[in-house]
C-alpha cells in the first residue's frame, strides 16, 4: 500500500524551511543595507583627514605667495592655491550637508558629527573668508598691512580647525566601527536563530522523515524482489509466446508460400492451356476454315465469270466474292492474334513488329516500335507472356484510351527484358494502395498476372487527360541462342 505522508509533517517541515528562508533574506538585506551605508565611510574618513591637509597647504601657499614676491612660479602657485581652496570649500560642503556629489551618493550624519560641523563652521568660514581676501590683493599686487591681518586670522583659526577636524575623523572612523560591530552582532544572532531552527528540524521533521524513508525504503525492497519474481515469469512466458508466435508466424508463411505457389502453378497451367487451345483454335481457323473460304473464294471468281449471267447476278457474285476475301483476311486476323506464327518461328521482336504494323494498318493512331533486340529467342513462356501483355496494352490503348500516339519498345539489359508501351489516351486515376485501376477494364488485371507469373515487376504511371504508361521487367535467366 502506498504510504501517505501527514499533512502536519507536510505543513511542520513547509513552516521550517519559510522561516530559515525567511531569515536567509532577512539577513542578506540586513548586511546588504549596512555594507551600502559602510562604502561611503572609508570615503568619509578620507575626505575629512584630506581637509586639514587642505587646511595647512592653504595657509602655507598663502604665507609664501605673501612673503616671497620674489618666486618665480607665483603664477602656478596662485592657481594652485585657488584650486586647493574651491576643493576645500566644495568637500566642507559634501561632508556637512551628506551630499557626497563625487560618489553620487547621500549619507546621513550623526548628531555627534553634525553638531561637530556647526562647532567647526565659524573657523572653517573665517579661514575661507580671509584667504579669498588674500588672493584678491595678491591679484591687485597690493602689499599693505591688510594682507597680514587676513594672514593673521587664517593662521588664528587654522591650528583649531585642525584639532577640531581630528576629532571630525576620529568620530567618523568610531562610528564605522560600531557599524562593523552591530552588524556583525546582527550576523551572529540570525546565524544562532537559523541554526536552532535547523535543530528544532532535525528533531522534530528529519527525524521523523528519516524513520519513514527507512521504513519506505524496506517496503520498496520487498516490493522489487516480488516484481523481479514477477518479471522472470513474465519474460519465460514472454519467451514461450515469441517461440509459439514465430512458429505460428513461420508456419503461416510456409502455408501462404505454398498458396502462393500453388495459385501461381494453377493460373501458369491455366494460361498455358489457353495458349494451348489458342494455338488448336488458330491452327484449325488456318488449316480448315481458311482452306475452305480459299476454296469458296475460287468458286466464286469462277461464277463471276460465267457470260450467261445477267449483269445483276454478275453484280452478286462480285460481291460474294469480295465479302468471301473479307472473311478470309478477318480469320486470318483472328487465327493470327490467337497464335501469331512469327512468334514460333521468329521471336519476339518480329511478333511485337508484327502486331504494331497489324495494329496501325486498322486504325488511325500512330504506332511506333523500338528494340535493341537482333535476333535473340528466350524461352517460349517468356515471349508468349511479353506478346500477350503488349497485345493487351496496346489494345486497351486503341479501344478505351481512344490514343493518338502509341509507342511500343522491348530492351534487353543485362540480364532483364524491359518492355513499354507508352500512349497520350484519356488515361485513368489509379488507386495507389491497391495499385489496381479504377477503370472498370480487366486488361490491366491480366497484364499484372501474366508479368507475376514471369517473376517481373509491373509499373503503370497514369494520370486521366495524361496518357499511361506501363513498363514491364522480366529476368532471363536462360541462355540466348543466335
Amino acid at each position: 500500500m502506498p504510504l501517505r505522508v501527514p499533512k502536519r509533517f507536510t505543513r511542520l517541515y513547509i513552516t521550517a524551511l519559510s522561516l530559515v528562508a525567511f531569515l536567509t533574506i532577512l539577513g542578506q538585506i540586513l548586511i546588504q543595507t549596512t555594507l551600502e551605508d559602510e562604502l561611503h565611510d572609508p570615503w568619509l574618513v578620507n575626505y575629512a583627514g584630506r581637509q586639514r591637509f587642505h587646511s595647512q597647504l592653504i595657509a602655507k601657499t598663502a604665507l609664501l605667495l605673501t612673503q616671497r614676491p620674489d618666486l618665480t612660479n607665483k603664477e602656478i602657485q596662485l592657481q594652485e592655491l585657488k584650486r586647493v581652496l574651491a576643493d576645500w570649500e566644495d568637500h566642507q560642503n559634501q561632508l556637512r550637508t551628506g551630499d557626497l556629489r563625487d560618489i553620487k551618493a547621500k549619507s546621513v550624519n550623526s548628531d555627534t558629527i553634525q553638531s561637530m560641523f556647526e562647532d567647526i563652521d565659524p573657523h572653517f568660514q573665517v579661514i575661507a573668508k580671509n584667504t579669498h581676501s588674500v588672493l584678491k590683493w595678491i591679484e591687485k599686487a597690493d602689499t599693505s598691512q591688510k594682507i597680514d591681518k587676513d594672514l593673521k586670522n587664517i593662521f588664528a583659526h587654522e591650528l583649531t580647525f585642525l584639532q577640531k577636524m581630528n576629532r571630525i575623523v576620529f568620530q567618523y572612523d568610531k562610528e564605522a566601527k560600531e557599524k562593523v560591530t552591530k552588524l556583525r552582532g546582527i550576523e551572529l544572532g540570525l546565524m544562532a536563530l537559523t541554526l536552532f531552527i535547523l535543530l528544532m528540524e532535525g528533531l522534530f521533521i528529519f527525524r521523523h522523515a528519516v524513520q519513514k524513508l527507512r521504513e519506505t525504503l524496506i517496503q520498496l525492497i520487498e516490493a522489487r524482489e516480488k516484481t523481479y519474481k514477477a518479471n522472470q515469469e513474465l519474460q519465460t512466458a514472454y519467451q514461450q509466446l515469441r517461440l509459439a508466435q514465430s512458429q505460428l508466424l513461420e508456419t503461416t508463411q510456409l502455408r501462404h508460400h505454398q498458396e502462393l505457389k500453388e495459385h501461381k502453378i494453377h493460373a501458369s497451367a491455366l494460361l498455358q492451356g489457353q495458349e494451348e487451345e489458342r494455338r488448336r483454335l488458330s491452327k484449325e481457323m488456318h488449316d480448315g476454315v481458311g482452306q475452305m473460304l480459299t476454296g469458296l473464294k475460287l468458286m466464286t471468281e469462277n461464277f463471276a465469270n460465267t457470260k450467261s449471267w445477267t449483269d445483276y447476278d454478275r453484280q452478286n457474285a462480285l460481291n460474294l466474292r469480295q465479302l468471301v476475301g473479307q472473311t478470309i483476311q478477318e480469320v486470318r486476323s483472328i487465327s493470327n492474334n490467337l497464335m501469331p506464327t512469327v512468334l514460333n518461328d521468329f521471336g519476339i521482336k518480329s511478333a511485337l513488329k508484327q502486331l504494331v504494323d497489324s495494329t496501325a494498318r486498322n486504325c488511325a493512331a500512330h504506332l511506333t516500335f523500338a528494340s535493341n533486340l537482333n535476333d535473340e529467342r528466350f524461352d517460349q513462356r517468356i515471349e508468349i507472356g511479353l506478346y500477350r501483355i503488349a497485345q493487351e496494352a496496346i489494345h486497351n490503348a486503341v479501344k478505351h484510351a481512344d490514343a493518338s500516339e502509341i509507342s511500343l519498345g522491348i530492351l534487353q539489359k543485362n540480364a532483364e527484358i524491359s518492355l513499354t508501351i507508352k500512349d497520350n489516351g484519356k488515361g485513368f486515376r489509379l488507386n495507389k494502395k491497391k495499385f489496381t485501376p479504377t477503370s472498370p477494364s480487366h486488361g490491366l488485371h491480366n497484364i499484372q498476372e501474366r508479368a507475376h507469373l514471369l517473376d517481373g515487376t509491373l509499373k503503370i504511371n497514369s494520370a486521366i487527360g495524361r496518357g499511361t504508361e506501363i513498363a514491364v521487367q522480366i529476368p532471363n535467366d536462360t541462355k540466348l541462342t543466335r
